[in-house]
């Protein structure tokens, strides 16, 4: 590149052109060569590291790395070779215009760590979507679990190009952010809500997705599919979705169906009212009425075979009703 840097410089004076315009059209010739060079990087990076990945995927028996390609990881590292070289070779680049420099590099180191953000966000949906394939984990909310790590990532990023901006150190940034802290506190109130109830909601094993739950106040009766940072999805029966706040489940009362769900069978409490007068033994003519109703008639005529059977084999006395 240091070859490039004077070559055209001196070329263009070469040809008579004054000291100024010379820098000029030199920036503009090293800008074309940086953009070729960048463009090839990205297109040989790309295609090695898709590649490289890709053969992995066809070698290994886990999905884990086939759900890497799918969310973009790949990719989005690739992406990251070009511009650690386009940082690299500013120096040469703008060489007689270092006011420029600063700037642009300031810039890419922002776009730098907005694309490291990106990869992690790639990886934690792989992981997300791994998770969701196995069966222990199936009815927990990973989505959950991922979105919290996923707002410290951004908190830790939006810190990092505040300080990269400012240039003053991390520790005077949330200094500062701790007397703002009251702000902050108004304006994100429902993430914060969100982030403590999901912490609880999974801590406790309050709800899990799967269960039927009945929250009357936000007309929720049906099944959990899905529960993230701020909001928990319930499809009820009509197949509607209601959205229910993850703060909700901890300051409001539900009806969680597990335990009846995992029992296998519903207790129902009623009033049965029965004359007590009204029961007596069946004569055998009322037996025979009773046998009239096909839904019952084999069951009677069952029993009463079992009955004489059982009566026959213990010699039962049949002159009371009450014996045998």
């Amino acid at each position: 590149m240091e070859i490039f840097q004077d070559y055209f410089y001196q070329f263009f004076k070469s040809q008579g052109i004054n000291e100024s315009t010379a820098e000029h059209l030199n920036l503009i010739v090293l800008l074309l060569i940086l953009a070729i060079v960048l463009v090839f990087a990205t297109w040989l990076i790309r295609k090695i590291i898709i590649k490289a990945f890709q053969s992995l995927a066809r070698n290994t028996e886990t999905k884990f790395d086939d759900m890497l390609i799918k969310n973009r990881v790949p990719l989005n590292v690739a992406r990251m070779v070009p511009l650690v070289i386009a940082v690299k070779l500013l120096p040469f680049v703008f060489n007689d215009f270092p006011a420029y420099e600063g700037p642009i590099e300031l810039l890419l180191k922002i776009i730098g760590i907005i694309l490291f953000i990106w990869i992690l966000r790639s990886i934690l949906r792989t992981f997300e979507d791994y998770f969701n394939t196995k069966p222990r984990l199936m009815d927990k909310p990973i989505d959950s679990y991922i979105q919290v790590v996923m707002l410290f990532v951004w908190v830790i990023g939006f810190a990092s190009i505040f300080v990269i901006i400012t240039d003053i150190s991390f520790w005077k940034f949330f200094t500062t952010l701790g007397a703002a802290s009251a702000i902050l506190l108004l304006i994100f109130k429902d993430t914060l809500l969100g982030f403590v109830a999901s912490i609880q909601v999974a801590v406790n094993d309050t709800v899990r997705i799967g269960d039927w739950i009945t929250m009357e106040k936000y007309g929720a009766d049906g099944d959990v599919i899905e529960i993230n940072l701020n909001t928990v999805q319930v499809q009820n029966f009509d197949k509607t979705i209601t959205n229910i706040p993850t703060y909700a489940l901890l300051s409001d009362a539900f009806t969680n169906w597990r335990g009846m769900s995992n029992s296998g069978g519903r207790r129902i409490k009623r009033a049965v009212i029965i004359k007590a007068s009204s029961i007596k033994y069946l004569a055998d003519n009322e037996v025979e009425d009773l046998k009239k109703i096909e839904l019952i008639t084999d069951y009677l005529e069952t029993r009463q075979s079992d009955i004489k059977e059982q009566n026959q084999k213990n010699n039962v006395d049949k002159s009371l009703l009450i014996n045998g």
